[in-house]
């Protein structure tokens, strides 16, 4: 246990102590950040980039519909603060002035340009002409304007009075989705779909990252012949133990370190935004349980603890660390096949695709914690997903154990699958 203890300590403390682990553990908060605070910055710089005031509504369609348009503009929550001009014009004109227009346009002396025909009203084809790399905020917005200008002519040409006819023209949808659990609490459907998804890609990366760490490591200690000087004094079982867990234990305090700064900006988010300017949406972020948490680690360190000792198979076998890196690909595969097939659990958490692969111990750590933040997963469906992946980790950590303990001192000869197999097998 000694030995163990000092395996773990020196692959953690080494890790932990450089300057790459300082770097990426400080990115990472600086990039959630970014993500919480750059995309509503981005849109109000959008919306202020999209002054659709400056356009010019040429207007020859002869039944005022350039007036009304600026007019619905001008109003609502993001309408501007003048209306867009306008400038009625004949049909028979429209031609001669479009092109004059248009060379004041190319001059970089009029903004935009919207030309509403006589046809616009038949089959609501309008053109926008704007200048190189003009938002394309501008044209989201004209074209709603006009819709809904266009549904109000309408109904008021079938005999609906104008202020009826105004009232459905300006009718917005808003379905809010929220799933009732078993327990009687209620969820966003969009919230969790999200939190789900991103908790998923989470685990997806840091196993990855911190499995391919593992291989690095055991192929460099084999290149250099310091696992020679190692295996001396240390039993290839406890390197092999000791290199995974203090590997594991340089990922849990990253990704806590992570948990903790994206729950303090979150708790946080009105607070920053109000300070930056923006509207802080209240978004009802999903409740989170002592059990959800120790599950979801659960997952992670059995997942990690998987492909690690997968990894590091690889690596022991390899001849340099070029060559494992190639050699890690059907690993990555049972990994990126959870990933490939995502889109399947989405749509139904608890269908037969999304149930079968989180009872697939090398997809399990990625599925089923997807499938607690988007269903009620039965209690015997998390059993027998926990209790499949903890046998296949210690299965796969034995077979990496006895193939890491002889591979490790080969050199120069590549083992071919049955002696690998026939090391597996191998009593300790």
């Amino acid at each position: 246990m000694d030995k163990l203890l000092a395996v773990i300590g020196r692959e953690f403390s080494e890790r932990v102590r450089s300057r790459w682990f300082v770097l990426t553990t400080l990115f990472g908060p600086l990039l959630i950040a970014a993500l919480l605070i750059g995309p509503p910055w981005l849109a109000m710089r959008a919306r202020a980039e999209v002054d659709v005031a400056k356009v010019l509504i040429l207007d020859a369609s002869g039944s005022g519909l350039g007036a009304a348009i600026a007019g619905d503009l001008a109003g609502g929550v993001q309408g501007t603060a003048t209306p867009p001009r306008v400038a009625t014009v004949d049909a028979s004109t429209l031609a001669v002035t479009t092109d004059s227009l248009r060379r004041r346009l190319m001059a970089k002396q009029l903004p935009g340009l919207f030309i509403l025909s006589a046809a616009t009203i038949d089959d609501g084809r309008a053109e926008l002409l704007l200048p190189a790399g003009s938002a394309l905020g501008v044209s989201e917005r004209l074209a709603g304007a006009l819709e809904r200008q266009l549904r109000q002519a309408r109904l008021v040409a079938i005999g609906v009075p104008a202020p009826d006819a105004a009232h459905v023209a300006q009718l917005r949808i808003d379905v809010q989705t929220t799933r009732l659990g078993n327990d009687g609490r209620e969820a966003s459907t969009r919230v969790n779909l999200i939190v789900g998804f991103a908790v998923a890609m989470l685990l997806y990366i840091s196993i990855v990252l911190y499995g391919q760490i593992v291989l690095r490591s055991v192929a460099e200690e084999k290149q250099s012949r310091v696992a020679e000087v190692v295996l001396a004094s240390v039993p290839a079982r406890v390197l092999l133990s000791g290199k995974i867990l203090g590997i594991g234990g340089v990922a849990l305090l990253q990704l806590g370190i992570w948990t903790g700064a994206l729950a303090t900006l979150l708790a946080n988010r009105s607070r920053i935004f109000a300070m930056l300017g923006l509207s802080a949406t209240s978004v009802p972020l999903p409740a989170v349980h002592l059990n959800d948490v120790m599950l979801l680690g659960a997952y992670f360190v059995l997942g990690y603890v998987l492909y690690a000792a997968l990894f590091a198979l690889v690596g022991s076998i390899a001849s340099s660390e070029h060559e494992a890196q190639q050699a890690q690909t059907p690993v990555l595969m049972l990994l990126v096949s959870s990933i490939a097939l995502l889109q399947s659990a989405l749509q139904d958490p608890n269908g037969t695709i999304a149930t079968a692969l989180s009872m697939i111990p090398f997809s399990a750590p990625i599925m089923m914690p997807l499938r607690l933040g988007l269903a009620d997963v039965p209690t015997r469906h998390i059993v027998v997903s926990v209790g499949v992946l903890s046998l296949t980790t210690v299965a796969c950590l034995l077979a990496a154990g006895r193939v890491y303990r002889t591979a490790l001192l080969m050199y120069g000869k590549r083992p071919t699958l049955g002696e690998i197999i026939r090391w597996m097998r191998a009593a300790d």
